[in-house]
């Protein structure tokens, strides 16, 4: 192994001991404390300090190295143990779980949400899947059981855990860490920010972070296996477009997919034409069919504009120089934005974006070239993070207990395709083994630990 390849983990290790010595050093309440680490809250001091000292532990190269050697042969046993028990047993375990520990608190316009259905909504034009789910199920419920919007809507995110962790469950299954098990994927995309919406979170982003996982995961089969289609990317990408719109920044990983097929799997010029046109179709179909339904329905399509869109002052973007609303909390490069943003990505993939940092420098020594996943996973990111940077989220103004926090759920889809670019770097970057074993099992004790906090936190149990 090569000296370049050999700083990679303690550089891992210097940011894992920041983000922890933060958790226990900081003031992590919002809404101008590191709220990103909020979730650290649902432990008692001398709790959260005991996980600390341990995670720290295991985020030093050497112990983490001893113990991934050590649990080689207990994990090998497991695997051999469980291999005949499907999927959906465990799936149905973690969806118990999510649901005993559902959510207790609001963020965003959760509460108005509510309302809305309890109003009688149907439909709303940012989320138009979504929110006529929700008020099927509340209907439904409503009429057998009694129980309120609120509760429908938890019901909702949670069954959307299924659909996630379904993606989880074919990702892992594929391998694609090489001479690893899938449980280092179960263990990294499992264990972000992100994962709280299916814990009954009272909102509207569940589907929409299920179907971003479904994209990317449908994505990386296209561009790694040229003789698979990109047409189920497509329409996986067009499903979720229509359960919520702010997948539009997922589409540079679809276009990216698209051109490497066409560059490295040298199709003919015909060949690319009917892809791309039969993607386009697919990926505007579901969209299409709503808004088709919506003005038969009467509803129309009025809530179609970048008004509706830009919250209660109609403005879209974080402004750049100068705050001219009530609405607008920052300009775009103030200390304050970017502590948000920061804040937002410790919450929703701390060990994600650790990985996707510093894995570039561990690219192989023979000069192998990045690959087509790669690039379509730093597209992704890319989008996303753009999106979270540069969009306002005016309802934080309302919730001045919370601030940014009140809207970290509309951002953290960006948290998949993030970490999925972490995991990826460790496919081309890194050699199957003790190794890697070890970055994994180090990144993925604190990501599990901030995420097992941020469920705690928000279940409202204390420990």
């Amino acid at each position: 192994m090569t000296a370049q390849r050999d700083v990679r983990p303690w550089l891992v290790m210097v940011g894992l001991l920041a983000v922890l010595a933060t958790s226990v050093l900081a003031d992590v309440r919002p809404p101008d404390g590191v709220w990103g680490l909020a979730g650290m809250q649902a432990f008692s001091p001398a709790v959260r300090a005991l996980l600390v000292v341990l995670a720290a532990l295991l985020a030093v190269p050497p112990v983490a190295r001893v113990l991934a050697r050590g649990l080689r042969g207990p994990a090998a046993r497991w695997r051999e143990a469980t291999r005949r028990v499907p999927a959906v047993v465990w799936i149905a375990g973690l969806v118990t779980v999510a649901w005993l520990l559902r959510s207790r608190r609001l963020y965003g316009d959760g509460a108005q949400t509510v309302e809305l259905l309890e109003r009688g909504q149907w439909i709303n034009h940012k989320e138009p899947l979504d929110r006529f789910l929700a008020a099927l199920v509340y209907r439904a419920g409503h009429a057998v059981t009694g129980w309120d919007a609120g509760t429908a809507i938890a019901v909702v995110s949670t069954l959307a855990g299924v659909v996630f962790w379904l993606a989880v469950h074919r990702l892992a299954h594929r391998r694609p860490l090489p001479g690893a098990t899938g449980l280092h994927v179960w263990l990294l995309l499992g264990a972000t920010g992100a994962s709280a919406l299916f814990f009954g979170h009272v909102e509207n982003y569940a589907w929409l972070t299920a179907g971003t996982l479904w994209t990317l995961v449908m994505c990386l089969e296209a561009v790694t296996e040229p003789a698979r289609p990109l047409w189920p990317a497509a329409l996986a990408f067009g499903l979720t477009l229509a359960t919520h719109l702010s997948a539009i920044w997922l589409a540079p990983a679809l276009v990216v997919a698209w051109t490497s097929r066409a560059v490295r799997a040298h199709q003919s010029s015909r060949t690319s034409l009917v892809e791309a046109v039969s993607g386009i179709a697919l990926a505007v179909a579901p969209l299409a069919a709503v808004a088709v339904c919506m003005l038969a329905g009467g509803t129309g399509w009025g809530g179609f504009s970048a008004a509706n869109f830009g919250g209660g002052d109609g403005s879209l973007f974080v402004p750049l120089r100068l705050a001219a609303s009530p609405f607008e909390r920052s300009t775009l490069l103030s200390a304050a934005h970017l502590r948000d943003v920061g804040n937002e990505l410790l919450l929703i993939a701390p060990a994600g974006a650790l990985l996707a940092l510093v894995g570039w420098l561990g690219r192989r020594a023979d000069g192998r070239r990045t690959d087509a996943g790669t690039w379509v996973l730093l597209a992704a990111s890319v989008g996303t993070l753009a999106y979270a940077f540069l969009f306002n989220p005016d309802m934080a103004v309302f919730h001045p207990r919370l601030g940014a926090l009140a809207e970290w759920d509309l951002f953290a889809f960006a948290a998949l395709p993030v970490t999925l670019l972490g995991v990826w770097w460790l496919r081309t970057a890194m050699d199957a083994g003790e190794e890697r074993d070890a970055l994994v099992l180090a990144t993925g004790t604190t990501a599990l630990l901030l995420a097992a906090a941020w469920v705690l936190f928000n279940a409202r149990l204390q420990f």
